[in-house]
């Protein structure tokens, strides 16, 4: 039976890039998604081995909706071992000015699936004593992060998640680690302006934008690897942080 990974936040660049990068090394896929329909039908159609492929459409901000789907493929996939954790909103302005429904925006899309996915689907990775569950982290989740406040606080939580979940389960033969890129070529730096963007750039030792495709080369590292990893959050950003 061949390996099956599951994606959320797949019609996004970093979760497209994975999803890719994973066709290729031949696992099935189940992609999960917000709201981008020509975005996951475009990733889909550009996909070998259709048939191994589902799209699932999954509201993120409805934590009903979110159990619902997540229970519905663990009824129906007993093949899962791989889960990445690519889903993910930014919002980019003054804590003190940032309305509730932002926050709250923040909160559902950035921590709510690790809670309801994962919990569907650990059992059997432990049952089979065996799994990867791969989280996209930022640099701003162990870092001071200005006007990006509320963020950073969601992917501090996804940092603990990984560490107190890999303690949990390392025993039973499933690693948890995470990856925190830094930019990111993709549509969650549109936020920024040409200039922001510009003094984004100077500030990177490499001079350039990080590629999704270079975040699915750590998460297929990971995957073939690094098997001897776990609880790690490893940084991506081409030196910024240095």
């Amino acid at each position: 039976m061949a390996k099956t990974a599951l994606i959320t936040g797949a019609s996004g660049g970093i979760g497209g890039a994975i999803a890719r990068r994973l066709n290729e090394m031949g696992y099935g896929l189940i992609l999960m998604y917000g709201s981008n329909d020509t975005g996951i039908s475009a990733l889909t159609g550009s996909l070998a081995g259709h048939d191994n492929v589902e799209a699932i459409r999954c509201d993120f901000r409805d934590s009903r909706d979110i159990d619902s789907v997540s229970r519905n493929i663990a009824e129906k996939h007993k093949d899962i071992e791989v889960m990445i954790h690519a889903a993910g909103i930014s919002r980019r302005e003054l804590f003190h000015e940032m309305q509730p429904e932002d926050f709250e925006d923040l909160i559902s899309v950035n921590i709510k699936p690790l809670y309801y996915i994962t919990r569907s689907l650990i059992p059997q990775m432990i049952e089979k004593g065996t799994g990867d569950i791969i989280s996209i982290s930022s640099i701003w989740g162990s870092r001071a992060a200005s006007m990006e406040v509320a963020y950073a606080m969601t992917k501090g939580a996804l940092e603990q998640f990984t560490r107190g979940l890999a303690a949990e389960l390392s025993h039973m033969g499933i690693r948890v680690n995470a990856i925190a890129p830094g930019g990111i070529d993709t549509e969650i730096l549109s936020n920024l302006s040409i200039s922001e963007r510009d003094e984004f750039l100077s500030d990177i030792p490499f001079k350039r934008l990080g590629r999704p495709e270079e975040i699915a080369d750590l998460v297929e590292f990971l995957l073939t690897k690094g098997r001897y990893m776990t609880g790690q959050v490893i940084t991506m950003d081409g030196g910024y942080t240095l």
